[in-house]
């Protein structure tokens, strides 16, 4: 037997084992409720009746539970976790009947667990078609509360009825409602939490409209366990005898009906009425937060005068044991949910397009326009909105903490955004209420105005959709429905361009904004944001790997710093910094951080726009150098293929030294001819800020490498020569590439792709570019040729010498930027609406021509190695991976298989290259190992 097949049968031994070990540990729990109720007293049986409200008679409560006096107890947002674990460790106790434990809403979880990450819910979940969506959250909040002993959940949400401030759970559409509902419950019943919710305080069973029985109905089929009556202020929350009486008898409902808070702004004799009248009128459970002692005595006095009977009292007090036996008996085992992956892709699904008159969503162009951020009502919390749109784009921005503002304010704004392209107004509502407009105040509806009538405008609302009657005037309206900071995020992404938008509003607000409204808008392809589980990876794992390998390489001077960037799926799911810029830790590195990327330049400048030409007939890669390059006829460069420079088959010796051209390394000195030591008539080629070259520098490597002799390797066909790893090939292609598009390479990458693309470090010469010196880690101190520490300035030195700007060195990038060119190469060409070039022609350059000849390579692009051969890639990415490495220690893959992106970017370089751990200890090669070891087996 193999060890693998023995493994599985071990796995399934233990599963085997666990369940019949819950099996009978859930019987035996069972058993001993039936065991201790059969001893219980009169004052006991009556203590099982009491739905305890957390409030200030906590050490009550704990008395009540010691003696088996409490049926269930329920906590909100304003509970007190001592008490929540002082309960759960009472549940284990044996010689004690079980206190049935319950949370109102998701604040009750957040109340002893801080933690806790909320998740969608409301207007959120009705706004998206699918049910799954429902179903999904809920089942996280089930997870939640298993993970906290809890047994039931009383979800607002599961509304049948419009209550105040036109709240009205998942929606107005009664179908909808009926489908969520039905979703949610079976989310929380999967993992053995019993369901509850709130009814409408009504006087009588005729004044509910025929939706609020419709959605009762549908409640009950769900099997849902409780329902009380909404507050109503001064008045007792009971339902009249013709409500309990209709659930009981008309809809059979089998589960628990429970008064209101009876103790709420009463004293003790009311308490005690209300208490005996709810028992008589056909509720089960007494919800109270006060007078424990003086109900369960008042109720004996009535049992005596024969008001109530103990039959009665039994047959309330056997339906609440048998929901305790309920809990017990469906206890299961925690799914630990990651949820955020569920909050990340929920909130994305019920963003709203609500009205898009400009066509301005997504944006089209991220680093071509003027923007301005405003957001308002955010209260002192963070701005996870603006956060996220920085990812894109860059813009001037105003916060103001209250939803309302001074009229000074608004002509401030107004005077600022003037000149503005565009701006984003992001209102978070965090009012509740009609009193206050719901977070969307006068001077914000004012803003909006006067601002559409200088410039276009985006208004993201983010709260209940009953703001919206108060942005009638709004041209471009988006909501998400919630203030969460996925929420938040996830509208940004929408307004990027990152996801699509489906879902439409789920209640009425206006003839504006009506229900069912909302635009649908497809994703253009940028790259976006979300959880690593999100897109089925691991993130404990992923987070421990790639940082371990990250910060030992740091540790062991392998490099001083890093970045390291991993996208699946069309998201980011990683991108992390590491270290610092030098090993004297003085400037730490930042995901904004700009390193040289060495050779990924091959495939990030020279191969890309050889496959933009290859799309539009513009080359032929099969076409021998003279037929681009007439002046190459008489050389012994002529007749090889621009093929054979792409997969490094060509004669060419593997490094030609220009620099033996213009400088002597025995006397150190530069020849005047090609070199001097400051600008002037002439020399204008800026090598480093005290050294420039002629003008004329380019031609004459031009001229140098002509001249040069070809290589002798082994030849396997008349054109195809022994693979030998050269850059030299890359200048001829870089020659080929300027002669067809009459620019040089440096300025068609960056019209043509980089600025396209919304990338904003991406290109050749970033300090001519306006980037700051502080942003780049140097690389090598150039002792051998150009005498200075390389800082913003390329690393290869014969890119240098030309300037700069080589078809093989030369691009400057940080880790997210370099993903977004690959995620481009990913999608086969397309990104942010545009199409650079199609499947065929990724599909022709990913190949491999000469792999019969032991070439890994394909078509500029390096590959996964052959057998036998060392390569750069992870034993685990597969075969149809491409992607690049770089001298200075980068590295950029990617997985068309499982739609990866994987970049790192270092400075291992510095301060000399001769440091090779980088390579030696396969850091770049074991971080993308760690990204297929994190990954999620589904199948488990």
């Amino acid at each position: 037997m193999s060890l693998s097949n023995r493994n599985k049968q071990i796995q399934q031994l233990l599963t085997i084992f666990t369940v019949l070990l819950f099996i009978i540990t859930s019987t035996a729990k069972a058993s001993n409720i039936d065991s201790l109720a059969s001893h219980l007293t009169l004052d006991q049986k009556i203590g099982q009746l009491i739905f305890g409200i957390t409030n200030n008679y906590n050490k009550s409560l704990k008395n009540l539970g010691r003696e088996n006096q409490l049926g269930a107890l329920l906590f909100d947002e304003y509970c007190q976790p001592s008490l929540h674990t002082y309960f759960k460790n009472l549940n284990q106790l044996p010689n004690k009947l079980p206190v049935l434990l319950g949370v109102y809403n998701q604040k009750g979880i957040k109340c002893f667990d801080k933690k806790y990450q909320y998740l969608p819910d409301n207007y959120n979940l009705g706004a998206i078609k699918s049910n799954a969506f429902a179903f999904n959250s809920y089942k996280g909040i089930a997870d939640a509360c298993r993970h906290h002993q809890i047994d039931f959940y009383v979800a607002e949400s599961l509304s049948i009825n419009p209550e105040k401030d036109n709240s009205y759970g998942f929606g107005e559409d009664g179908g909808n409602t009926l489908s969520k509902n039905h979703a949610a419950v079976k989310g929380l019943n999967q993992l053995g939490v019993q369901a509850g919710t709130s009814l409408r305080y009504l006087k009588n069973i005729g004044d509910y409209t025929f939706r609020e029985i419709n959605i009762l109905k549908g409640l009950v089929r769900d099997s849902i366990q409780y329902i009380y009556p909404t507050d109503i202020l001064f008045e007792a929350p009971i339902f009249d005898t013709s409500v309990t009486t209709f659930l009981k008898d008309s809809l059979q409902y089998n589960g628990v009906i429970v008064t209101g808070n009876l103790s709420a702004g009463n004293n003790a004799a009311v308490t005690v009425e209300n208490a005996i009248n709810a028992l008589t009128s056909g509720h089960d459970m007494i919800a109270l937060s006060g007078f424990y002692q003086e109900v369960i005595d008042g109720i004996k006095v009535a049992i005596k005068k024969g008001t109530l009977t103990e039959e009665d009292i039994n047959t309330k007090v056997n339906k609440v044991l048998y929901l305790k036996k309920k809990a017990h008996l469906e206890e299961v085992e925690e799914q630990h949910t990651d949820y955020i992956a569920i909050a990340n892709e929920t909130f994305e699904k019920s963003v709203t397009i609500l009205h898009n008159l400009d066509s301005i969503i997504p944006l089209s162009s991220l680093n071509q326009k003027d923007y301005q951020v405003i957001s308002i009502g955010l209260k002192g919390t963070q701005d996870d909105f603006s956060d996220m749109m920085h990812k894109f784009i860059d813009y001037d921005y105003h916060r103001i903490e209250n939803s309302s503002f001074s009229t000074a304010q608004v002509n401030l704004l107004l005077e600022s955004c003037e000149n503005k392209d565009l701006v984003i107004i992001n209102i978070v509502c965090h009012q509740n209420s009609s009193k206050h407009r719901f977070g969307v105040s006068y001077a914000t509806e004012q803003l909006i105005e006067q601002l559409q009538e200088k410039t276009k405008v985006i208004v993201a609302l983010h709260g209940k959709p009953a703001g919206l009657k108060y942005l009638s005037d709004s041209r471009n309206t988006i909501i998400n429905y919630s203030t969460e900071k996925e929420a938040q995020e996830a509208t940004a992404q929408l307004i990027a361009g990152t996801i699509s938008a489906n879902a439409t509003l789920p209640v009425q607000i206006s003839s504006k904004y009506k229900i069912h409204q909302g635009d649908k808008l497809k994703s253009i392809g940028r790259l976006g944001y979300a959880s690593p589980a999100f897109v089925g990876l691991d993130q404990k794992v992923l987070h421990h790997l790639v940082d371990s390998i990250a910060l030992n390489a740091i540790e062991m001077e392998a490099t001083p710093g890093c970045q390291v960037v991993i996208a699946k799926d069309g998201k980011i799911v990683f991108e992390k910094a590491y270290g610092y810029f030098t090993y004297e830790k003085e400037k730490p590195v930042t995901n904004e951080t700009i390193y040289d990327i060495a050779s990924i330049t091959k495939v990030a400048s020279t191969t890309q726009a050889m496959m933009m030409l290859d799309y539009h007939d513009s080359v032929n890669v099969n076409q021998h150098l003279k037929y681009y390059l007439p002046e190459t006829d008489t050389t012994n460069k002529a007749n090889i293929r621009l093929i054979q420079f792409l997969t490094h088959t060509a004669p060419l010796r593997g490094g030609y030294y220009f620099w033996g051209h213009v400088y002597d390394k025995e006397t150190k000195k530069y020849d005047p001819t090609y070199i001097s030591a400051y600008k002037k008539k002439g020399f204008n080629v800026e090598i480093t800020p005290n050294l420039y070259a002629t003008d004329s520098i380019k031609d004459c490597m031009w001229k140098w490498l002509l001249d040069a002799p070809i290589s002798t390797r082994r030849r396997y066909t008349k054109d195809v020569y022994r693979y030998w790893y050269s850059d030299l090939g890359y200048y001829f292609l870089q020659r080929t590439i300027e002669k067809i598009t009459q620019q040089p390479i440096n300025e068609f990458m960056e019209s043509h792709v980089y600025q396209p693309l919304g990338t904003r470090t991406l290109g050749y010469l970033p300090l001519k570019r306006g980037i700051k010196s502080s942003m780049i880690p140097p690389t090598e101190m150039d002792i051998n040729y150009r005498q200075s520490l390389m800082k913003g300035i390329v690393h290869d030195p014969s890119a240098g010498l030309m300037g700069g700007v080589g078809g093989h060195a030369g691009v400057f990038s940080n880790a997210h930027d370099l993903a977004i060119l690959m995620q481009m190469n990913l999608q086969k060409g397309y990104y942010s609406g545009h199409q650079y070039f199609d499947e065929a022609t990724l599909n022709k350059y990913n190949r491999q021509p000469y792999k019969r000849f032991k070439n890994r390579r394909g078509l500029g692009w390096d590959k996964p190695p052959l057998r036998g051969d060392e390569g750069n890639t992870s034993p685990l990415a597969p075969k149809s991976t491409f992607g690049h490495t770089g001298f200075t220690g980068t590295c950029a893959w990617v997985d068309p298989d499982n739609n990866i992106v994987y970049i790192f970017l270092s400075n291992r370089v510095y301060p000399t290259a001769r440091n090779n751990k980088l390579a030696k200890e396969n850091i770049r090669e074991n971080i993308q190992g760690a990204i297929y070891e994190a990954m999620i087996d589904d199948s488990k």
